[in-house]
């Protein structure tokens, strides 16, 4: 009886290991002195359970390599990594290279650089994530908030991201991407998406930026001509925030009161989106040639195409615009003070011009009774050739698109 009695103890203690310590959050005390020790040692399938509490950090944080890897927080406002202090590195938490990562309910606040870059990845969900800069609006915060980079299949949703002196939420140069029920607010620009392809952006909400969305693609970058990006479902309210970009960014031409931006894109639906009270402009589409800037790569397309905007609620464009920029004094000039719903620069690819030379593959519709303007800046450059050719005729795209198929991303996101 005695040797069953063992055996049968034995037998419940195999049974009853101790929790595996990667499910255990790290104990308050030693988070700013382990955590980036952890970050190196992690293993496949390791969870890194971070407290509540705000933790000061010195230098930048990274992880590289390990794939399956959670780090997680106890929600955005609870768990803070605070980088107010830091005297090294670009960033304040960069992940590189690694598959199958989770990063969820956490704030990186005043970091150097950009506050949270995911660069090269795979597999990559975001969520429940805040970025921030303390001290306000300054040119010396961080370019990005939130910053996937080159990476594949990433989701990003129910995150903050504010006073980002370039875009709060940034996705760049990546394929099949989710960006949903976000909030980015008091940002240069809240949401960009950059030289992306395959993109759904939807449920977001962009408040007191200077910009609230823009859809862009950049030329001389190892991903150009961006396709097939779906806009819907998003609010853009109020975004007429001052302009504080350090002068030479692309986003420090940006005048405040630009609801939405569209630049040198190909494949963009834009539908069932709130986009009110901008002082400059509600959406505004232009070519990479507007910006007068050259480039070099012989594969850049810099024309929009096949951009269907349909079905929004454009409403309060009141100026007079914003004359801080380049951009909006050049509108300001054109324009005389007025401010418009629709603007479009006019200047458009050769091959989407039918046999009369009229524009085809930009579309209007059901957006109620908007303001609207071509500059037409395609039949003379100069602003006072703009000012005689500027059209109010918004007939000649009065038109429909086919929607186009973003599929894949069911496929990825069906197993989340």
């Amino acid at each position: 009886m005695l040797v069953l009695a063992a055996l049968a103890v034995i037998c419940l203690c195999y049974n009853c290991q101790p929790a595996d310590q990667s499910t255990q959050p790290l104990k308050v005390e030693e988070v700013v002195s382990s955590f980036q020790k952890i970050l190196i040692e992690a293993k496949a399938g390791d969870q890194i359970l971070l407290p509540a509490g705000t933790f000061s950090f010195k230098r930048a944080l990274s992880f590289n390599d390990t794939p399956d890897v959670t780090i997680k927080g106890a929600g955005k406002g609870k768990t803070i990594l605070s980088f107010k202090g830091q005297i090294e590195g670009a960033e304040g938490f960069i992940i590189k290279n690694a598959k199958n990562i989770t990063l969820e309910g956490f704030t990186v606040a005043d970091s150097k650089g950009d506050a949270i870059k995911i660069q090269a990845c795979e597999n990559v969900i975001m969520r429940d994530l805040e970025t921030t800069w303390t001290g306000g609006k300054k040119s010396t915060n961080g370019a990005y908030g939130l910053y996937p980079v080159s990476s594949k299949n990433v989701l990003m949703e129910h995150c903050e991201a504010s006073f980002a002196s370039d875009a709060g939420i940034y996705v760049g140069q990546s394929t099949n991407v989710v960006v949903r029920d976000n909030y980015a607010h008091d940002n240069v620009a809240g949401i960009e998406i950059e030289n992306t392809i395959s993109g759904e952006v939807y449920n977001n909400k962009a408040v007191g930026n200077t910009a609230g969305m823009l859809i862009f693609d950049m030329p001389d970058l190892p991903q150009t001509n961006g396709d097939r990006i779906k806009f819907y479902d998003n609010v853009m309210e109020g975004n007429n925030g001052e302009n504080f970009a350090p002068p030479g960014l692309v986003v420090s031409t940006l005048p405040p009161g630009t609801g939405m931006l569209l630049m040198a894109h190909s494949n963009i639906e834009v539908k069932n989106n709130v986009i009110k009270n901008h002082k400059t402009s509600g959406i505004a589409i232009t070519s990479w040639l507007f910006t007068g800037t050259p480039f070099k790569s012989k594969d850049y397309d810099p024309y929009c195409t096949n951009i269907n905007i349909h079905d929004n609620t454009i409403t309060g464009t009141q100026g007079p615009p914003d004359t801080t920029s380049d951009f909006g004094q050049l509108l300001t000039a054109l324009l005389q003070g007025e401010s418009f719903d629709i603007v479009i620069d006019g200047i458009f690819k050769p091959s989407t011009l039918d046999e009369n030379g009229n524009p085809t593959g930009i579309c209007f519709r059901n957006n109620g009774d908007v303001s609207f303007v071509n500059l037409n800046a395609g039949m003379g450059a100069s602003p006072e050739e703009m000012a005689k050719n500027m059209s109010q005729d918004m007939s000649l795209f009065e038109c429909n698109l086919e929607s186009f198929d973003t599929k894949e991303h069911d496929e990825w996101l069906a197993i989340k």
